[in-house]
C-alpha cells in the first residue's frame, strides 16, 4: 500500500488544536486567529512569504508551550487558568500582572490562612522572575525545535523563538522591543489578543483595549490599521472555523509530508505531548514501541501497524486539557477531575480529525485506547465488536506501560506485577487476551499461552482484503486501495471465503465485525 501524502497544514491544525487545549483558550482559538492573521496581512499589503510567516506563526505559536510545565504547575497551580487569565490582560501593566499571580497563589492555597496566604503571595511574587523567565524561554526553544522536525525553514523558527515579546519591551524572556520583535509576532500576537478579548468582553470593549495598548503592547501604526478595518477583520470569527478555510488560505507552495515526515511529525506530537511532567517522558514512544511489536507478533496487515503506533504516539494528546497541577497531586482524582479526564480520548479524536486518509484510522483508535471489551472503559463505553484488533493492542499496550511508571500517587509496579495486573484484567473480560500475551511477550515476559494465531489461517493481506470489503468496498476498489491487480484480489476473497466458512459479502462482514476485525476509519468509497 502506498505510504501516506498529507498535507503539513494538517499537521499545524493538530498541534494547533492541542495547544488550544493545553492554553485553555476557547474553541478553534488558533484558527480564529489565524483566519483574522492573514486578513490583517492582506490588509496590510504584505507578500507571499511575509504572509507564509504569519499563517505558521498564528498556528503555532503556542507549541512549546508544554516545556516544564510541572515548574509552572508547582509554582502557581492551575497552569492552564493562569495561561488562559495572562491573555486577557496587558501583560505591560504591572498591576494587572502582579493580580494574576496573587489569584493563581490564593487558588492554589485555597483554605489556607491569611498569614501563610500572605507569605506566600510575598515569596512568590520575589521569586517569579527566577521561575517564569527559564520556562519561558524553554518554551521558545522548544517551538523552535519541534518546528524544525516538522521541517518548517529557519525564518519561520525564529519567530517562534519571540512569541512572547512586545513592542515596548516588555515582553520576556528577553525583552526585545521595537523592529526587533519580528513583524510576524508584533501582527499575530496582535490578532490573538483580539480574539481572546472579544471572547471575554465582546467587540466593543475589543476595540477599546486594543487602542489602549497602541504604543504598548502593540505598534502604534499596526494598532491603528487593525482598528481602521477592524469590522471587515472580524467578521465571522465568533464560531469555529473548518478545515477546509485554513487549508485555503495557506500561502503557496503547499507542502505535502510522506510516510517518513509523517513519522517525524507523529513523533513530534509525541514528545510535545510527554514533556509535561518528568514522570510522563518516554511514555508515548515505549507505548508504541510495544503497539508495534505486539502488532506484528499477531500477524497485523502492515497499515494496522503503523496506525498502531502513530496511535500510540499521540494517544494522550487529549490529556492537555487537565491541569499538570492535576496530575502532580499526590492523591487520587476527585470526581470531577475524573470525569473530565476521561473525556481526553474524545479529544484526542478532534485534535487528530484534521488528518484525512490514513490519519482517519489513527484517530479512531486513539478515540478507543481506553475502550475495554465489557464496556466498561470510557469514554463511549465501547465493547468487543467495535474494537478492532489493533485497538485491543493499543489497549493492553498502554495499560501496560502506564502501570511499569511510577506516578505522584502511586509507584510504579514491576514488570511480573504488571503482567499479573493485565491478565487480571483478562479473567475480568476487560483486555482482549491474544492482545495482552502478544504486548506481553513483546515486553520480554515469560508466555502463558501462544501469541494469538492470525484468525481462521488468513494471510496479512486476506485481512486487509477483508477489512476493505466488510467496509463496503469492491473487489475492484480493494484492489485500488492496496495497490494489487483486481484478479489478485478476487483471488484474496475466494481465499478467506474459504478460510472463513462463508460464501458472501454479507457473511464475511458479519464474520469480521464479530472477531472485532473491522478497521475503523475505512469508509467506503
Amino acid at each position: 500500500m502506498a505510504g501516506p501524502l498529507v498535507r503539513r497544514a494538517d499537521f499545524l491544525m493538530t498541534l494547533a488544536y492541542a495547544t488550544d487545549l493545553a492554553t485553555g483558550h476557547s474553541r478553534d482559538f488558533a484558527l480564529r486567529s489565524c483566519v483574522l492573521a492573514m486578513r490583517f496581512a492582506e490588509v496590510a499589503g504584505l507578500d507571499e512569504n511575509m504572509r507564509r510567516k504569519v499563517y505558521h506563526q498564528a498556528l503555532l505559536r503556542y507549541i512549546g508551550c508544554n516545556a516544564d510545565t510541572h515548574l509552572l504547575a508547582a509554582a502557581w497551580g492551575d497552569e492552564i487558568t493562569l495561561r488562559r487569565e495572562l491573555h486577557y490582560i496587558d501583560i505591560g501593566n504591572r498591576a494587572e500582572f502582579v493580580e494574576i499571580f496573587v489569584r493563581a497563589i490564593t487558588r492554589k492555597l485555597a483554605g489556607a490562612s491569611a498569614e501563610e496566604l500572605a507569605k506566600a503571595v510575598e515569596q512568590g511574587l520575589a521569586e517569579g522572575p527566577q521561575v517564569n523567565i527559564p520556562i519561558l524561554s524553554g518554551h521558545c526553544e522548544v517551538a523552535q525545535r519541534i518546528a524544525e522536525r516538522i521541517g518548517l525553514p529557519e525564518d519561520i523558527r525564529e519567530n517562534l523563538g519571540q512569541i512572547y515579546e512586545r513592542w515596548d519591551g516588555k515582553g520576556l524572556p528577553r525583552g526585545l522591543s521595537g523592529d526587533a520583535v519580528k513583524f510576524p509576532v508584533r501582527l499575530v500576537t496582535l490578532a490573538q489578543d483580539a480574539i481572546a478579548l472579544s471572547d471575554l468582553h465582546g467587540y466593543e470593549t475589543m476595540t477599546a483595549k486594543i487602542a489602549e495598548r497602541a504604543g504598548g503592547g502593540y505598534e502604534t501604526e499596526m494598532a491603528q490599521l487593525f482598528l481602521d478595518h477592524c469590522e471587515q477583520l472580524m467578521v465571522g470569527l465568533d464560531g469555529p472555523v473548518d478545515r477546509e478555510t485554513i487549508l485555503a488560505i495557506e500561502p503557496l507552495p503547499h507542502a505535502m509530508l510522506d510516510e517518513t515526515d509523517c513519522e517525524q511529525a507523529y513523533l513530534a506530537i509525541a514528545d510535545m505531548i510527554d514533556m509535561r511532567m518528568p514522570f510522563t517522558f518516554g511514555h508515548s514512544r515505549a507505548v508504541a514501541a510495544l503497539a508495534e511489536a505486539a502488532g506484528k507478533r499477531v500477524g497485523l496487515p502492515a497499515a494496522d501497524i503503523r496506525a498502531v503506533r502513530w496511535a500510540a504516539y499521540t494517544h494522550d494528546i487529549g490529556e492537555l486539557a487537565i491541569p499538570v497541577s492535576t496530575w502532580m497531586r499526590p492523591n487520587a482524582l476527585t470526581e470531577r477531575e475524573t470525569d473530565a479526564a476521561r473525556l481526553h480520548p474524545y479529544h484526542g479524536e478532534r485534535a487528530l480529525s484534521p488528518l484525512g486518509g490514513d490519519g482517519k484510522a489513527v484517530a479512531a483508535l486513539v478515540l478507543r485506547h481506553h475502550e475495554r471489551l465489557d464496556g466498561s472503559g470510557y469514554h463511549r463505553y465501547a465493547k468487543a465488536p467495535d474494537l478492532s484488533p489493533a485497538a485491543r493492542i493499543l489497549a493492553a499496550a498502554e495499560a501496560f506501560q502506564t502501570a511499569r511508571e511510577a506516578r505522584p500517587h502511586r509507584p510504579a509496579l514491576s514488570d511480573a506485577a504488571a503482567a499479573s495486573k493485565l491478565r487480571g484484567a483478562v479473567r475480568e473480560g476487560k483486555l482482549c487476551p491474544d492482545a495482552v500475551e502478544a504486548v506481553l511477550a513483546s515486553a520480554g515476559q515469560p508466555a502463558r499461552r501462544n501469541a494469538a494465531e492470525r484468525p481462521s489461517g488468513l494471510t496479512p493481506r486476506e485481512i486487509e482484503v477483508l477489512q476493505l470489503i466488510a467496509a463496503g468496498h469492491t473487489a475492484k476498489e480493494a484492489a485500488r486501495r492496496l495497490e494489487i491487480a483486481p484478479k489478485t484480489a478476487d483471488n484474496h476473497i475466494q481465499s478467506l471465503y474459504s478460510k472463513i466458512g462463508v460464501t458472501t459479502r454479507a457473511g464475511a462482514a458479519l464474520y469480521a465485525l464479530e472477531r472485532g476485525m473491522i478497521q475503523h476509519g475505512i469508509s467506503a468509497a
